[in-house]
């Protein structure tokens, strides 16, 4: 059996490492505009990849992500947490068992302040030279809250509902120190002729009511997840009053069963992660879509 060394440092930079030390996978996890290089530098160097979301900063560095790591023939998994998360799988197992009937609608409503952030990644780090966080610089990270934390909800309602086939958006910005938009409301029309409502608030100090972060309505019921992504509760005939049908798990569980499934790819020859990384262009493609529909004020079809 192989034995793996445990390695403690810090690189200057993804060379200094590759330089100094022997590994066979990598988490990225940089600002969205260092993606495509680090990506695919790790490629070339023979490295499996979990990359966070999104892809990348624009669909053109996406696309070249892809196409170095099919040429390099690696694990290559994009870290949308929110495909592993207990609650939203629940609830798909749910909704394909027709516990509320065929879909007619579903909500998504992602809100945070930046005050109160449990990552801290909207401060600058130690010895940073930037003006702001990186995340409030939409060169650095493509966008606004709908293409970062947004993805998180987005996904979700991909799994329940098919792919989103064409929105309408209108984009606010009420944090001030974010260039992106950080106020993001839209009606999507999914491939099953479903319609669902996003909807993604990112201010500096708002204290937010209690409120479920994603619901869905069917001919016969609604399954509601609890407050604060914890939980799953069962509305119809059978329980009109609601039955829970799962104990809190959470969003923070699903990090876990991200990191599993990585590996599980990396030890296991042709096994493949839950969703592609192509399956990920998904957010991304809508995201922008959003943002154009914003802008020109109309539908936007997404392709």
């Amino acid at each position: 059996q192989k034995k793996h060394q445990i390695v403690s440092g810090i690189f200057t930079g993804l060379e200094d490492a590759l330089n100094r030390v022997e590994f066979d996978s990598i988490l990225i996890c940089a600002p969205h505009d260092f993606h495509e290089t680090l990506a695919i530098r790790s490629f070339e160097n023979g490295k499996h990849v979990l990359l966070e979301k999104p892809m990348a900063h624009n669909l053109n560095s996406a696309f070249k992500i892809l196409q170095s790591s099919k040429s390099s023939g690696k694990v290559f998994m994009i870290a949308e947490n929110s495909q592993y998360w207990p609650e939203v799988n629940c609830i798909h197992e749910h909704l394909q068992k027709k516990a509320i009937g065929e879909i007619i609608t579903a909500r998504a409503s992602f809100r945070q302040n930046t005050s109160s952030d449990i990552f801290d990644s909207y401060n600058l780090l130690p010895g940073d030279e930037l003006e702001k966080a990186w995340r409030f610089d939409k060169k650095s990270s493509g966008g606004g809250i709908t293409l970062d934390g947004g993805a998180h909800w987005i996904r979700p309602m991909r799994i329940w509902c098919g792919d989103v086939s064409k929105t309408t958006a209108k984009f606010g910005y009420p944090h001030p120190a974010m260039e992106g938009e950080s106020l993001s409301q839209a009606i999507l029309e999914f491939d099953h002729q479903v319609t669902g409502i996003f909807e993604g608030i990112l201010t500096e100090l708002t204290s937010f009511s209690p409120e479920a972060p994603f619901r869905i309505t069917g001919t016969l019921g609604e399954l509601v997840m609890g407050v604060g992504g914890f939980g799953v509760t069962l509305f119809n005939q059978d329980f009109p009053e609601g039955k829970k049908i799962l104990e809190d798990q959470g969003y923070i569980s699903s990090f876990l069963h991200q990191f599993d499934d990585f590996y599980q790819c990396v030890k296991t020859p042709g096994r493949q992660p839950a969703a592609s990384a192509e399956f990920s262009l998904g957010e991304m493609k809508t995201a922008f879509a959003m943002e154009r529909s914003d802008r020109e004020g109309k539908w936007i079809d997404i392709d």
